[in-house]
């Protein structure tokens, strides 16, 4: 029993022993059936009457004798399995091989029934079988059942292989699965890591600059730097949990975060924003365009003492939506990624690249009349889902 059921488990069929037994029995009865109707017309040919029941009780130990080899004969064709497809090797071997197997069981099954059924035989209707005549049934009945055993062979092997196949398949396709999953999470975690290094990033630039007003013992400009940096944090904090925000939320954060900047600019700093309303529900990741706009500030308007101007520009395109932040500075030196840009624009451009893949990118441009633009690209969908509990704030027509 214990050997039955580890071959069925190797094999993969989705059998109990039972249900083994009971297919067997069934393959087995359809030859038995047909050898019964060819050996009743042979006997009506040869003797002119029916076969006689002890005649009968030796034609059913047969066909129970190959029911219960069938456990042997499919652990044999595991062993050395007959395969029209895939193989490097010559198919004579393996049949050679059962046809081994076969010519021991017939000579088996013959032996058997001269030196135990024909005794009880003898014993119950007073006759017996003579060696001539099992000689002559082996050789008639030899080639019936090589060709009865190599179709149990070749169709057990083939199911046992579309079964095996069908579960390498499942198999595949749940470790893919896995493995997406897996990427999922991975690149969300390294979202998540990059926007927690940004959070700190301008945290810590902000609260330099609330220092040196401090210096410059300008307590009350001080004061309302921390109190909308304040705001700003809340803000960042409620939706901390979401990878992508939309537009519209990202250019609240934005503006809390030029709120900051304009206390220390004061009137010299102009704040400009043309957006596409159609842009406006579109997802970004969030505080995507901080480091940029701090970029803008620190290195293009930070020494114009008049008329300072940041423009922030939205455009949906047929592959997706960019956003521009343009700057009036100087634009002396080109402003230009490199291995030595400041750890905002490398966090933004790992940022868009994790969440975009190579859809998301950004240009930067210095225009004939001046000023340095920087133009970040969002297209296709984000490769991060944003969370099914972030509610998308609808547009107020109020």
């Amino acid at each position: 029993m214990t050997f039955l059921k580890r071959m069925l488990e190797q094999s993969r069929l989705p059998l109990t022993v039972g249900q083994f037994w009971w297919y067997s029995f069934c393959y087995w009865s359809i030859f038995a059936v047909i050898t019964f109707g060819q050996l009743m017309v042979l006997w009506l040919l040869k003797l002119g009457t029916m076969m006689r029941p002890h005649e009968i009780f030796i034609w059913l130990l047969d066909g129970l004798f190959w029911w219960s080899t069938t456990p042997l004969v499919l652990y044999a064709s595991m062993k050395v399995p007959i395969a029209f497809k895939l193989r490097k090797s010559s198919l004579l071997g393996p049949i050679l091989f059962h046809l081994l197997i076969v010519t021991f069981l017939n000579i088996f099954v013959n032996v058997l029934h001269y030196y135990i059924t024909n005794p009880l035989m003898f014993r119950a209707v007073g006759k017996f079988v003579p060696l001539e005549t099992y000689i002559y049934s082996f050789f008639v009945a030899y080639t019936a059942s090589f060709g009865q055993y190599l179709l149990l062979v070749v169709g057990f092997n083939k199911v046992s292989y579309i079964y095996r196949y069908q579960e390498l398949k499942q198999q595949n396709f749940e470790t893919e699965l896995h493995n997406e999953q897996l990427r999922g999470q991975l690149a969300t975690a390294q979202l998540q890591s990059l926007k927690m290094q940004l959070n700190p990033h301008f945290l810590f630039n902000t609260l330099h600059s609330v220092v040196s007003l401090m210096v410059q013992n300008d307590i009350r400009k001080a004061t309302l730097m921390i109190t909308t940096l304040s705001d700003l944090l809340r803000a960042v904090l409620i939706n901390q949990s979401a990878d992508f925000i939309p537009l519209q939320e990202e250019l609240k954060l934005t503006k809390q975060y030029l709120d900051i900047q304009q206390i220390r600019f004061q009137d010299r700093l102009k704040i400009e924003y043309r957006i596409d309303p159609a842009s406006e529900l579109c997802p970004v990741p969030q505080l995507i365009l901080q480091p940029i706009v701090e970029n803008s500030i620190t290195h293009g308007i930070s020494d114009i003492t008049t008329n300072a101007l940041i423009r922030i520009t939205s455009s949906v395109t047929a592959t997706g939506m960019q956003v521009t932040v343009y700057d009036n500075g100087t634009g002396a030196a080109p402003r230009k990624p490199s291995r030595g840009m400041g750890l905002g624009l490398q966090n933004t451009i790992l940022r868009l690249q994790q969440a975009y893949g190579e859809s998301g990118r950004l240009e930067f441009d210095q225009p004939a009349g001046g000023g340095t633009s920087v133009t970040l690209f969002f297209e296709g969908h984000p490769q991060i889902k944003t969370p099914k509990n972030y509610e998308i704030p609808l547009p107020d027509h109020r």
